[in-house]
């Protein structure tokens, strides 16, 4: 079999990528959501599907991304890399979804999608 030597491409469907601190999240003494217990990863996939936009947008989670708050979570959105978003612990998902996905209109003045 030959051994392939350019790099692969693969379109999605994504239109946004929002990257959450999967260390931040282990350290809380209190998740979110109403009973707190939930990760933020999970509180946003509920929000995004209840606002109509889980399949596009890919929810990940990464390794530290060196700000580590207290009680909170850092997370971004791919498309502004520049502004890293600090999540305090008991945040509803939708407010996280909201802060996340409007990260362009807060620095640019762009209505947030």
């Amino acid at each position: 079999m030959p051994q392939q030597t350019e790099p692969l491409s693969r379109q999605t469907h994504w239109r946004d990528v929002l990257i959450v601190c999967r260390k931040c999240g282990k350290k809380l003494k209190g998740g979110f959501g109403e009973k707190r217990k939930d990760t933020l990863k999970s509180q946003l996939r509920h929000a995004l599907r209840e606002a109509g936009r889980r399949r596009d947008v890919q929810v990940i989670e990464t390794f530290c991304m060196g700000v580590c708050p207290k009680q909170a979570v850092t997370a971004l959105n791919a498309s502004c890399p520049g502004t890293i978003q600090i999540i305090p612990a008991g945040t509803d998902g939708a407010a996280a979804m909201r802060t996340l996905l409007g990260c362009l209109s807060n620095a640019d003045g762009i209505e947030p999608p």
